[in-house]
């Protein structure tokens, strides 16, 4: 949910999206769920379950004293007469009737759970997308394991007619059930920018959505390569220009351990020959020699003869440094939907990959 509350108006880009958890962190089924007011967007986060009237009550439980939030009626269908009626007693202050207002709003809340218990569906559905329709809210609904849900189809119904109104819906389910929501729900997606906003802001940086969605597709996801970029950025990246990523710090972090103090060498003199690495190494020559070789066949460096004399150079070749920076240990986006620990430090190469 913090993603969701860090930045809203991300997620008003599309109305339908798919967000990985840990069960832990669903909402269970005595719990009421919540309503905040974030960006000024209101954000609905209740339970979902294989029962739609059940869904639906605990909905309409989290919205039913809410009623000063129905302020723009515009979009109003089954419930046009009602919203005119509270805003003239109500919003309009030259009447000023609360008492009234809020009479008629409960009369309309009261039956409405009286169709939901006796589910006249048409009557609900249309109260039910009248209401959000004019509040306009993201709506979040957790689901459990929804693989060991008997039947769905009901439930993807709701979410499809939700978002043909234009009423925007977040599904939370387990991780372990995330593909299998991506088969329900076709046009779904992840949001990776609100994703990658939310560990910059983290790390204490501040970007864009146009400086995320590139971070996100630079990195292939991985954490560990934004990280490393953006702590050797400037706290503000607001276009791609701002984002200049410097290799030469970047480079000793990227390659193997055993290559890294050579490497830092190397990009400090960008210029050197053998004896400028032999005398600030504790390293046999014959190693050193295989070593930088290895760097050169990683086209991380350039050798040259002249004479007799072998000198070598930093080679900053970006394909081949994107490639390194894809060999980094994944550290996958969607891990930050689900663990509590999202400043954990960068492994090593050598440590093993998670989520490959």
């Amino acid at each position: 949910m913090k993603i969701i509350y860090n930045s809203p108006e991300d997620f008003l880009t599309e109305k339908l999206w798919l967000i990985p958890t840990i069960r832990e962190n669903t909402l269970e089924l005595n719990e009421n769920g919540t309503f905040e007011v974030v960006n000024n967007i209101p954000i609905i986060r209740s339970l979902a379950t294989p029962s739609l009237s059940k869904t639906i009550s605990r909905l309409i439980y989290l919205i039913k004293d809410k009623m000063v939030m129905f302020k723009k009626i515009e979009k109003a269908n089954w419930l046009k007469n009602l919203f005119n009626y509270i805003h003239e007693k109500y919003f309009d202050k030259s009447n000023n009737n609360y008492y009234r207002a809020k009479k008629a709003w409960y009369r309309m809340i009261g039956d409405l759970f009286e169709d939901i218990k006796n589910w006249n569906f048409k009557k609900v559905r249309g109260k039910v997308i009248s209401l959000l329709r004019v509040l306009s809210p993201i709506l979040v609904f957790d689901v459990h394991n929804i693989t060991k849900w008997n039947h769905t189809k009901t439930f993807v119904k709701f979410i499809e007619e939700l978002t043909k109104n234009d009423i925007v819906v977040i599904i939370r389910c387990p991780i372990e059930a995330i593909d299998y929501a991506k088969k329900l729900f076709k046009n779904a997606k992840i949001n990776t920018i609100a994703a990658v906003k939310y560990y910059a802001k983290h790390l204490g940086y501040y970007i864009s959505n146009r400086v995320a969605k590139y971070l996100a597709e630079i990195s292939k996801g991985n954490l560990n390569v934004i990280r490393l970029i953006l702590i050797h950025s400037k706290k503000e990246l607001k276009t791609l220009r701002d984002i200049k990523i410097p290799w030469l710090k970047i480079l000793p972090k990227i390659v193997p351990k055993k290559y890294e103090k050579i490497v830092e060498i190397a990009c400090e003199l960008r210029k050197f020959k053998i004896k400028d690495i032999e005398k600030r190494v504790d390293l046999k020559l014959p190693t050193i020699y295989e070593y930088l070789n290895d760097l050169v066949d990683m086209g991380i460096i350039s050798k040259t003869k002249i004479r007799k004399t072998i000198r070598f150079s930093i080679k900053l070749d970006r394909e081949k440094l994107i490639k390194l920076l894809d060999k980094l240990p994944r550290k996958p986006i969607l891990l930050l939907f689900t663990i509590n620990n999202i400043l954990e430090p960068i492994p090593r190469l050598e440590k093993f990959r998670v989520f490959e």
